[in-house]
C-alpha cells in the first residue's frame, strides 16, 4: 500500500480469481441510484462460445436489475482505491488483500461507445460476501473500455 496525503491506498495488480459459481452479496447501503436493493449475486460472464471473458454480472436477487463488472487489472490501468479503517471494518476485511475492486461497465449499441465507470467503484470482500460502492472523485465517470487505435501509415 502506499500513503498519499495520510490515506492508504490499495494498488491494483491483477484480476481476481473466483470460482465458477455463483456467489451472494450484500450491500448493507445498495447501490448509488439504487439503494433499497441491497442482496446481489456475482458471477463470472460466460459467453456463448465458451471462451474466457474479464467481465463478472452482479444481479439484483430482488429486481430485474443486472450490471456488467470488470476488475481494474483487465484494464491495464494504474487504479488505487483509498482503504480506510471505516472501509475494512464495514466490509469484514483485515487488510487490503481482502478486499476486491469492481468496475461498472455501462454497455453501448456501438462498441466504442461503451465506458466504464472508474468514479464508483464497487469493493467486494468476497470471503464475507459484503460489497459497497465508493466515490473517488479523481476518477472519471466514462472512461472508454476500447482506445481508438490509429493504423500506421
Amino acid at each position: 500500500m502506499n500513503s498519499r496525503a495520510g490515506v492508504n491506498l490499495a494498488e491494483v495488480r491483477e484480476a481476481p480469481r473466483f470460482d465458477e459459481s455463483e456467489q451472494e452479496f450484500l450491500f448493507p447501503a445498495g447501490l448509488l441510484g439504487f439503494g433499497a436493493c441491497r442482496h446481489y449475486s456475482l458471477q463470472p460472464f460466460k459467453p456463448g462460445d465458451g471462451t474466457d471473458s474479464p467481465f463478472f454480472m452482479l444481479h439484483a436477487v430482488d429486481q430485474d436489475l443486472t450490471f456488467p463488472l470488470i476488475h481494474p487489472a483487465s484494464l491495464a490501468l494504474d487504479y488505487r482505491y483509498p482503504i480506510t479503517p471505516d472501509l475494512l471494518t464495514g466490509l469484514g476485511a483485515t487488510s487490503a488483500q481482502d478486499l476486491v475492486p469492481l468496475l461498472i461497465v455501462t454497455v453501448r449499441e456501438r462498441l466504442e461507445d461503451i465506458t466504464v465507470n472508474l468514479k464508483g467503484p464497487l469493493i467486494i470482500n468476497p470471503k464475507k460476501g459484503l460489497g459497497l460502492q465508493m466515490v473517488i472523485e479523481q476518477y472519471e465517470l466514462h472512461h472508454r473500455l476500447l482506445t481508438r487505435v490509429e493504423p500506421s501509415v
